[in-house]
């Protein structure tokens, strides 16, 4: 399968690895990336990840927070307590879309709406379905 970031999503990983490595230091950050790039390829290959859930309210967009792939690390790549859930969906050809990250302390329902918001102005083709307006 794999995995395609779409939208503001390479934008938005950016931003959270700029603030991880002022508040924490480049090598904190460089842990966090291959956390990020860690659960991205695990979801690109099983989207249905144990851990993964579908977010109510937003048919068809998924998340995993990424502690649930901390204890696929190493004890040197570990990250002490990652805070950040990856938001995506798998499109009709079958790719997963990495929709964008979001806080854990944000309201997942608003974040996915939001990726899902930016993605589509960017030009990809995720109109919600009828239910979820």
């Amino acid at each position: 399968m794999g995995f395609r970031l779409v939208g503001h999503a390479a934008a938005r990983i950016d931003t959270v690895l700029l603030e991880s490595a002022l508040s924490w230091g480049p090598d904190a950050a460089d842990r966090y990336a291959r956390l990020i790039i860690r659960a991205m390829t695990l979801i690109g290959d099983t989207p249905g990840l144990p851990g993964a859930r579908d977010i109510r309210g937003v048919k068809g967009v998924r998340a995993l927070h990424l502690r649930h792939v901390r204890r696929l690390s190493t004890a040197a790549d570990r990250v002490g307590d990652p805070r950040h859930v990856i938001l995506y969906r798998v499109a009709p050809d079958g790719m997963v879309e990495i929709l964008g990250l979001a806080h854990d302390r944000m309201r997942l329902s608003r974040a996915a709406r939001q990726s899902r918001a930016e993605a589509t102005e960017a030009g990809v083709d995720i109109a919600p379905p009828s239910e979820d307006r």
